[in-house]
């Protein structure tokens, strides 16, 4: 069975096609891939303008158009955060849902780090062990923990890169006293709700989304040698790293070792959330787990397929909302 899984986030869309009979693992055998630029259309109040409706509506039929020759048996479509927190999501939901040909479901804050901690779990296997995943996206950072293939714990919190940039950091470079007031205000959340997590045994912990991914590059390289796929995110080589970031804009920041033109204005934001959060929780260092939501989902279409005798679709949607 040929299944199409189109992700609608901040920066872009894309549509992967995965072919469950062939193999076990979320692997897409084809993907297409279109920019939505919600991110860079969003205002500091949520709303996104008309110019970014339309951009991701075109990356959106795109990605479904080029999917027609594939033949996927079925496909699933979901905004992330930034289509799920837009204060004008319903009709974005709407007109992204008449431009793909099906409806955009979105996912729970808690729901979507559940199925995220599902693919860390998956991927490294041994179940009964403690397992901890950090993800930062772009709405949202979530942390969770459990021993099985469900999360024992879950704390999600409106921090996402994106959003922080968007709230506190207008200005390119931005103004110390913007990368003040975004630290103060991190301070006074992240700790107090992480309180959970720290003293206790977190067991194996893994890094997911891309910010985590493209930090580890950036702190793994050195001059003259880039670290393209560093398996680990250290707190220690992340924290100097903060303020040489906050004295660069955008275009400096995108010459950087790993770092993406899409992520180059939220990658500082997404540093000092990072260093709070290893901080809070007693952690030093992160294994970067190449896995995330896509793949989630992946596993449980694939799960629901075998359960329900190949009525996954309708299992499916009640993820979604």
């Amino acid at each position: 069975m040929k299944l199409a899984l189109l992700d609608i986030g901040s920066t872009a869309a894309r549509l992967e096609i995965v072919d469950l009979d062939r193999s076990r693992m979320p692997r897409a055998d084809w993907s297409a891939k279109a920019r939505t630029r919600l991110a860079e259309h969003t205002g500091a109040d949520g709303l996104v303008t008309e110019l970014g409706v339309e951009h991701a509506e075109r990356a959106v039929r795109h990605c479904v158009n080029a999917a027609i020759d594939e033949k996927p048996d079925a496909l699933i479509a979901y905004g992330t955060s930034a289509v799920r927190d837009a204060v004008n999501g319903a009709e974005l939901r709407q007109r992204l849902s008449e431009a793909a040909g099906v409806r955009i479901g979105v996912l729970s804050p808690r729901d979507e780090a559940a199925v995220t901690y599902h693919a860390a779990r998956r991927w490294h296997g041994r179940c009964g062990t403690v397992l901890t995943m950090v993800d930062i996206g772009g709405g949202t950072i979530d942390v969770a923990t459990g021993t099985g293939g469900e999360p024992a714990d879950v704390v999600s919190l409106p921090f996402g890169a994106a959003r922080l940039t968007r709230q506190y950091l207008p200005d390119d470079p931005p103004t110390p006293q913007q990368v003040d007031e975004l630290v103060a205000a991190v301070r006074g959340t992240i700790p107090g709700s992480l309180r959970t997590f720290a003293d206790r045994d977190l067991g194996h912990p893994v890094a997911l989304s891309k910010v985590l991914r493209q930090l580890a590059v950036l702190t793994e390289s050195s001059p003259g040698r880039m670290a393209r796929h560093p398996d680990r995110l250290l707190r220690a080589k992340l924290r100097p790293w903060i303020p040489r970031l906050a004295e660069l804009g955008q275009k400096q920041r995108a010459a950087l070792p790993g770092v993406s033109r899409s992520r180059a204005r939220r990658i500082l934001a997404g540093a000092i959330v990072a260093e709070l959060i290893l901080r809070t929780i007693g952690v030093d260092e992160l294994e970067i787990c190449p896995w995330g939501l896509r793949e989630g989902l992946v596993f449980r279409f694939a799960e629901a397929h075998d359960d329900t005798d190949g009525d996954a679709l309708r299992l499916m949607a009640t993820l979604f909302s």
